[in-house]
């Protein structure tokens, strides 16, 4: 038996999941992707902000380097980027 006979050939086939699933942002019912979404997350919760709105207005203008936010979305940007936080780190008691 060669070596070669025992190599496995991809044949790409779909898994229905897509690595950017955690990139994307419910903004007013819409799924937006924000590259870096989850960086931005991380870096934010590691400053250990003490006030919420410190913590939405850091998210806001970190998600507005990454990707243009319209003109008058900015609060729902900055809701659903709460909402995507508190899902993601807000622990219940």
């Amino acid at each position: 038996m060669r070596g070669d006979d025992t190599k496995l050939n991809c044949m790409d086939c779909d898994t229905g999941l897509f690595p950017s699933e955690s990139e994307k942002l419910l903004v007013n019912g819409q799924l937006i992707e924000i590259v870096g979404l989850d960086e931005i997350m991380e870096q934010v919760r590691k400053l250990k902000m003490p006030q919420r709105k410190l913590v939405a207005d850091e998210l806001l203008a970190r998600a507005k380097e990454r990707r243009a936010v319209p003109e008058g979305s900015e609060k729902l940007y900055r809701d659903a980027l709460m909402d995507e936080y508190d899902r993601r780190y807000l622990t219940v008691m």
